[in-house]
């Protein structure tokens, strides 16, 4: 049996320290990572809880999903009576700004062509899929901050097209798509 001498001791700690050091760089790593996306969804998104974001974050969605995410419902509660207002038009292209989408981007061309030409239903439906999903694993606090944002969107775009005096502004095709929504993330 041989001896370690104390240079083998040495290079054995060092390779220990060194392995702790990367685990703890990469841990680094990934917090500020999750911290700048959290940000950043923040920003896009327009969502202001801070650990909503962050909840949004460990769920592994990226940026790019949630902010699609996010104005799908606005485009189905648009064209709920087959027809895009002008007002409406202008409440969708508003928030796609306040979420940080480029007027270049080809997000904001896909949100163009969903305001000039309806989406196929399934698109609405495939959003409630993963609305379901996501506040599934939120928190109920969380979820609830998340179901309060979106609904507070979709209202302001099914009040966007007016009715007599601010009466009667949602209609009832509105409304169901609007109802749609809240289910799917209840």
């Amino acid at each position: 049996m041989s001896q370690n001498t104390p240079k083998q001791w040495f290079n054995l700690e060092e390779r220990f320290f060194n392995d702790i050091d990367n685990q703890l760089l990469d841990k680094l790593r990934n917090e500020m990572s999750s911290e700048k996306t959290a940000q950043e969804i923040m920003r896009l998104t327009g969502i202001s809880d801070e650990k909503l974001a962050a909840e949004i974050v460990a769920t592994n969605v990226s940026v790019e999903t949630l902010a699609a995410f996010r104005l799908v419902p606005l485009i189905a509660v648009a064209w709920a009576d087959d027809r895009m207002e002008d007002n409406e038009r202008y409440t969708i292209q508003l928030a796609a700004e306040k979420a940080g989408i480029a007027s270049e981007s080809a997000s904001m061309e896909l949100i163009r062509a969903w305001i000039e030409r309806r989406p196929p239903a399934e698109l609405l439906q495939t959003w409630c899929d993963y609305a379901r999903a996501l506040a599934a694993s939120l928190a109920g606090e969380h979820r609830k901050t998340l179901q309060q944002e979106i609904n507070q969107q979709v209202s302001a775009v099914a009040h966007a097209s007016g009715g007599v005096l601010g009466f009667g502004s949602v209609s009832s095709s509105e409304q169901a798509v609007i109802d749609q929504v809240n289910e799917a993330l209840s």
